[in-house]
């Protein structure tokens, strides 16, 4: 199996790499100018005030990836630092994982993110042999809804006061594919893949 803390996987106009330690003071430049564009979803935001921060959550991610219980990749776009996309909690045992992503501000809406995580998808699917990803967005976030529709995920149903966001609680839809929706819909996914 591959060395999760050393990936590279290609896209058409993205690269994806591990994260690596030295990442975290780009990481957190990205943070703080995107934080507005940001903090509107992504609770925690909130609690990256510091380098120090940054580089405490990139040791818990080499961590992980050491682990293999999740991979962490810098997305580079247009020769920079574009944002983050991630598998999260990979549950060997019933052939499983969940992506979660982000872009700055700046590179928003470019497709950056739907490139990026199809990439993602067929490492999972065709490298990893995974059975099932799923996805969850805040209902009211439209751009990573349209996202996550894009790339052909099935909406499962809503997660009712899923996550705490300040004083708050969003609602979550969660969508779902398997490696046999991934097989049928690859072909209308190819224009991302190198």
């Amino acid at each position: 199996m591959d060395n999760f803390n050393s990936l590279i996987l290609e896209g058409r106009r993205v690269t994806l790499r591990s994260v690596r330690l030295e990442d975290a003071n780009e990481l957190f430049r990205i943070i703080t100018e995107s934080r507005e564009h940001l903090e509107r979803w992504l609770p925690w935001v909130d609690y990256i005030r510091s380098v120090d921060d940054e580089s405490h959550i990139v040791e818990q991610w080499t961590y992980e990836m050491q682990m293999k219980t999740a991979i962490h990749f810098c997305i580079n776009a247009e020769s920079q630092t574009a944002g983050l996309v991630s598998t999260h909690q990979i549950d060997w045992m019933n052939q499983r994982t969940s992506i979660g992503y982000w872009i700055k501000a700046g590179m928003a809406n470019k497709g950056i993110i739907t490139e990026s995580t199809a990439v993602v998808m067929e490492y999972v699917f065709e490298k990893l042999n995974l059975h099932r990803i799923y996805i969850q967005a805040a209902t009211g976030n439209a751009p990573s809804n349209r996202v996550i529709q894009k790339l052909g995920f099935k909406h499962e149903g809503v997660l009712r006061e899923n996550e705490r966001l300040r004083e708050h609680y969003l609602d979550h839809n969660i969508y779902g594919m398997t490696k046999g929706d991934f097989s049928k819909i690859k072909p209308s996914l190819s224009k991302y893949f190198k």
